[in-house]
């Protein structure tokens, strides 16, 4: 309705306490202060139907997919997060090489979900199957039942689900130590 905040919310409680069914539509551009009143209103009105959606989290697949080219292969958004999957070499990630699968676990940051068993030179750079020169199928060579003692090599490839902060840690030159072993996963 209006480009404040705290309008936009007035506006959409008086509209609430008027026709509590009412389905409304709120702009918000504070990610902290609308995650906030997301969770207020769905605890207040627990039988309308409250979605919050912001711009950028909407765009944010798109932009880490344009930011980070073929590595990133979809994204989803969770709550006013994004979970992004992406293909990574093992090698050259010290927080990956040398560990297992368990001990490469970050908690709300990545995980390791399945990896890519077809030989280096062999890879497809989007991880599909696609079909071969001589029309039979290229299997992507996606293994998805990890084992958590399986020691994570250099030449290996996988594919992680992770938020976008977890990712650019993981690409960037964050922590050089390894994770904690275990824990579960949370966006």
């Amino acid at each position: 309705m209006t480009s404040s905040d705290t309008t936009n919310l007035e506006a959409a409680l008086y509209a609430r306490s008027v026709e509590p069914g009412l389905r409304v539509s709120l702009r918000l551009y504070d990610d902290a202060f609308a995650l906030a009143v997301y969770r207020t209103l769905r605890a207040a009105h627990p039988h309308a139907f409250t979605r919050s959606r912001s711009v950028s989290t909407l765009a944010a697949p798109a932009f880490a997919g344009a930011m980070m080219g073929r590595r990133i292969l979809g994204a989803i958004p969770v709550e006013r997060r994004v979970l992004v999957f992406a293909a990574l070499d093992v090698a050259g990630h010290p927080q990956l090489e040398g560990c297992t699968v368990a001990e490469s676990f970050r908690p709300g940051a990545w995980r390791a979900l399945a990896i890519d068993s077809a030989a280096p030179d062999e890879r497809l750079p989007d991880l599909a199957a696609s079909p071969s020169y001589d029309g039979t199928e290229h299997p992507s060579g996606l293994i998805w039942d990890l084992h958590p003692g399986y020691v994570l090599r250099p030449q290996d490839r996988v594919v992680l689900a992770a938020t976008r902060q977890g990712l650019a840690e993981l690409l960037g030159a964050g922590s050089r130590t390894r994770p904690p072993a275990t824990g579960t996963w949370s966006p």
